[in-house]
């Protein structure tokens, strides 16, 4: 007896790559059980509030680090550069 090839898309990786749980539920119980239970979010009728409010804290929390971050790489490449710059300059007088 063979196995059914298991077929993974691009956006299954970026989806796992963003969120390894999106990803599972997503696989698992399919978007559109997701998305309604997303919306029932809104209407108060869910019992598993707790889990979707805490993703998103997870995900907000994730998001303020990661523009942190990169801020700071930005701000280093500045400073690296005008560095360069300023020791080119330095050199040429």
């Amino acid at each position: 007896m063979r196995k059914k090839p298991i077929k993974i898309s691009a956006n299954e990786i970026n989806r796992f790559s963003y969120c390894p749980y999106q990803w599972y539920y997503g696989r698992v119980y399919g978007q559109k059980v997701l998305k309604e239970k997303y919306l029932a979010l809104e209407r108060k009728e869910a019992p598993y509030e707790g889990n979707f409010k805490r993703g998103l804290k997870f995900h907000e929390k994730y998001y303020e680090s990661y523009r942190l971050r990169k801020s700071i790489e930005s701000v280093v490449i500045i400073v690296f550069v005008l560095l360069m710059v300023w020791g080119i300059i330095q050199w040429n007088r």
